[in-house]
C-alpha cells in the first residue's frame, strides 16, 4: 500500500480501466447519449411521417374525395398527390376534383298542392325572375305550364294560353 491508500492494481472498482476504446464512464455515457439519439431520431421520424400524411389528406379533402388518402401510396408531397388524384379522374371519371353535388339546392318551388295551380305558375315566373333577374318569356312561360300540365285539359288549356300570347 502507498501513502495513498491504494495500489495501482486496486482501481478495478473506481470504473477507470483503460482499454483500446477509453475509460467505462465515458463509453457507458457514450451509449446513453446514443440510446436517447435513437429515441428522439424514431420519435421524429414518426411525427414527420404523420405530418407528410396529414398535408396529403388536406389536398385530398380540398380536392373533395377525402377518401382517396387511404389509397394512396405515392411519395408524400402534396403537388405529387393532386396529380395523382387528377390521372385517376381522367381514369374513372366522375365528379372527382369538384364539389359534391348537394341534393336540397332547389328551394324555389313549393310543395305540390300548397298553392293552387293557376298561382303556381305565377309564383314560379315571380321566383325564376328573382334568381336570373329577368322575367320569363312567353316561350319559357308555355313551356314551363305545359311541364306543369297533369292531365290533357290542362295541356290543352296552355297551349291555347301559348296562342295568345
Amino acid at each position: 500500500m502507498t501513502n495513498w491508500g491504494f495500489d495501482e492494481n486496486d482501481n478495478d472498482g473506481l470504473g477507470n480501466d483503460n482499454e483500446l476504446n477509453g475509460p467505462k464512464a465515458l463509453r457507458d455515457a457514450y451509449a446513453s447519449l446514443k440510446k436517447q439519439n435513437d429515441e428522439l431520431n424514431s420519435k421524429l421520424t414518426s411525427f414527420l411521417e404523420r405530418e407528410e400524411k396529414q398535408r396529403v389528406a388536406t389536398v385530398f379533402e380540398n380536392l373533395g374525395i377525402p377518401q382517396a388518402a387511404s389509397v394512396y401510396n405515392g411519395p408524400a408531397d402534396p403537388k405529387a398527390a393532386e396529380e395523382w388524384a387528377k390521372s385517376m379522374q381522367q381514369v374513372f371519371g366522375g365528379n372527382q376534383g369538384g364539389t359534391p353535388p348537394v341534393a336540397d339546392q332547389e328551394q324555389s318551388a313549393p310543395a305540390p298542392g300548397a298553392i293552387p295551380p293557376s298561382m303556381q305558375a305565377q309564383f314560379e315566373r315571380i321566383s325564376q325572375a328573382g334568381q336570373e333577374g329577368t322575367p320569363q318569356g312567353n316561350f319559357e312561360a308555355a313551356s314551363s305550364e305545359l311541364g306543369n300540365a297533369s292531365n290533357v285539359s290542362d295541356i290543352i288549356a296552355a297551349m291555347q294560353r301559348a296562342q295568345r300570347m
